[in-house]
């Protein structure tokens, strides 16, 4: 009766593993045994290695945000969008407590140069989407906002430091001209 109990266990927690995709990552290719010559101490691999984690990229993005006379405007806030952001009648779409929150704690706001220094980790895109708002009412005059998508090109990508799931750092300069409203 235990042995049948085992067995049934056994059985259903193999089929449990299975179904949640948890297998043996065993690599079932024979081993070489070693021969009397001398073996280089380094030898190349040709077998997949298997890694768990997901890819992420640093994206830095500097700028200068100026008006269509070419002023620098200060206070103007610079959002780089997550992946799934979209905007619809100017509004961003998602739940309003995320989407305020998001907003409120990644944001870059121009300084009295109208610089600004955007410094986020995310997974590599091949685009990236800033956000440009005018929050401060009229204190420095009135701008639409803007929707910018900036194109990930490999030279714009240093792999200095890359490794593992690090992809490197995307470096962007870009100049945004606001208009007024």
């Amino acid at each position: 009766m235990k042995m049948h109990y085992l067995k049934l266990k056994n059985w259903l927690l193999v089929t449990v593993m299975g179904a949640f995709g948890l297998s043996s990552c065993h690599c079932h290719k024979e081993v070489a045994q070693p021969q009397e010559e001398e073996v280089p101490a380094v030898k190349p691999r040709n077998e997949m290695r298997l890694m768990y984690g997901v890819p992420t990229m640093n994206f830095m993005i500097r700028g200068q945000v100026k008006d269509a006379d070419g002023r620098p405007v200060k206070d103007i806030r610079v959002n780089m969008l997550e992946r799934n952001m979209e905007m619809v009648d100017g509004q961003l779409q998602g739940d309003p407590e995320r989407v305020k929150a998001w907003l409120d704690n990644s944001a870059a706001i121009t300084d009295k140069n109208g610089n600004f220094v955007i410094n986020n980790s995310g997974i590599p895109q091949e685009e990236v989407r800033l956000m440009v708002r005018d929050v401060d009412g009229q204190d420095n005059g009135e701008y639409k906002d803007q929707v910018l998508d900036i194109k990930v090109q490999q030279g714009d990508v240093d792999r200095t430091g890359a490794g593992g799931w690090n992809q490197g750092t995307f470096n962007k300069e870009i100049n945004i001209r606001l208009e007024s409203k």
